[in-house]
């Protein structure tokens, strides 16, 4: 589940920094009034939960097998390539020019192949975040919430604001 973790490690770093700026920027909004509500919930949770995820995950591992196979392939064809000219013993500059190219080409694949995966995560991942995101969206219209927090982001906060079950049961995530 590599995007789960990058996208762990990306909402550890950024949803504090962003309820920073938002708390330094409107300090009013924070205020202690009777008129704010804010609720938290676990958004690794959830996602990780999510059929879809699964599903997602089981696609990119497959992609990732496919991938592997071909850059060990190619990885192959080279190294024999390099091998049978170090058993030649003798130089030539165009064997020499030929393998250097051979490798460009094959860092040019990884590069490629790498940012293929990256972008069919991002496709896979883009869509369960958004229904999550509309999940939480309507749970906090239709209970009057001003904000919704990740869990990871607080510090500290009563259960009772924690409102991940009710967004699970939304999306029917049992």
């Amino acid at each position: 589940m590599t995007y789960l973790k990058k996208f762990e490690t990306l909402s550890r770093r950024f949803i504090p920094a962003i309820a920073f700026c938002m708390m330094v920027a409107a300090p009013g909004a924070f205020a202690a009034s009777g008129s704010q509500k804010i609720g938290v919930i676990d958004y690794g949770k959830i996602f990780q939960q999510m059929p879809e995820t699964k599903a997602a995950d089981q696609s990119l591992q497959a992609a990732r097998n496919q991938t592997n196979s071909e850059l060990s392939k190619l990885q192959s064809t080279l190294q024999n390539a390099v091998q049978a000219y170090q058993k030649a013993g003798k130089p030539n500059a165009t064997k020499e020019k030929e393998l250097r190219a051979q490798d460009e080409n094959f860092r040019k694949a990884v590069a490629e192949k790498q940012g293929a995966l990256a972008k069919k995560e991002q496709d896979l991942v883009a869509p369960i975040r958004q229904k999550i995101d509309a999940a939480v969206e309507s749970i906090a219209k239709k209970e009057g919430y001003n904000m919704i927090f990740d869990k990871g982001a607080r510090v500290y906060g009563d259960a009772e604001f924690d409102i991940t079950f009710k967004v699970m049961d939304q999306l029917n995530i049992k």
